[in-house]
């Protein structure tokens, strides 16, 4: 059988419309490439940044409960405990940033550092460095602590001291 309705090849326009909408596509394609990588970048920062404060937060939340349980027993309580801060991460116990001379009105409180975000905490604890005279602050890294309790003399207020037994090395 043969056809008999034969197709005629057509001929392509050449006005070149298409090589001229090439560069605006290509354009427009590497904008919007640029927008998702950037936004992508972006959520992927702050996802980081989640899952640091929450690292932090878990060890803190361990020395906070050790020290409310301290603040219970009295004075002359004391615990060790080994506490890990992720890298970029550090928090105060005892004072808010800029307030370190309101030590012991903030002693309660303490603020946890990621980059450049500062969340600020409460606690039923009052904090104390281990000479009984201001605020503490912990960096990056380990850290072997020592919480004990002493009675302040002046205003009778209980404190835990923290200290650190020894420094140790990121590893």
């Amino acid at each position: 059988m043969v056809n008999e309705n034969p197709v005629l090849p057509r001929q392509i326009g050449t006005d070149g419309s298409a090589v001229t909408s090439l560069p605006f596509g290509l354009t427009v394609s590497g904008i919007l490439f640029a927008v998702l990588l950037l936004l992508s970048s972006v959520y992927l920062y702050d996802f980081l940044d989640g899952a640091k404060e929450k690292a932090a937060l878990d060890e803190i939340s361990r020395l906070t409960a050790a020290a409310e349980q301290l603040s219970m027993r009295g004075e002359g309580s004391e615990i060790s405990l080994e506490l890990r801060l992720p890298e970029g991460v550090s928090v105060d116990f005892g004072a808010l940033p800029g307030r370190q001379d309101k030590w012991p009105e903030d002693a309660n409180d303490y603020c946890v550092r990621t980059g450049e975000k500062s969340t600020f905490y409460y606690s039923d604890a009052s904090f104390s460095n281990s000479e009984l005279e201001g605020p503490v602050s912990l960096v990056s890294g380990r850290h072997r602590l020592l919480l004990s309790t002493e009675l302040e003399p002046k205003s009778g207020r209980l404190f835990v001291l923290i200290s650190e037994k020894d420094a140790l090395k990121n590893i």
